[in-house]
């Protein structure tokens, strides 16, 4: 029989997996940006400097997540 994973070890492996579907929002402001900038720049003042907003708190939710992720697999 193999012997059960702990929460820390399925963390540890896991982790880049886990980091890369928080990012994806990241990557749908990104693009959401550029159809703004090519689509409706009458907009653009806006639209981007509210998602520039978003995306600084959100990288920062995503910092914090994976300093807690190294916290808790370190111990």
């Amino acid at each position: 029989m193999s012997s059960q994973s702990t929460f820390k070890d399925v963390l540890r492996e896991n982790r880049r997996t886990f980091l890369a579907i928080l990012m994806l929002p990241v990557v749908g402001m990104i693009v959401a940006i550029s159809l703004i900038v090519i689509r409706a720049p009458e907009n653009l003042a806006v639209s981007v400097g509210l998602i520039i907003l978003m995306l600084c708190q959100y990288l920062v939710l995503v910092f914090y997540i994976s300093r807690r992720m190294d916290q808790l697999t370190s111990t």
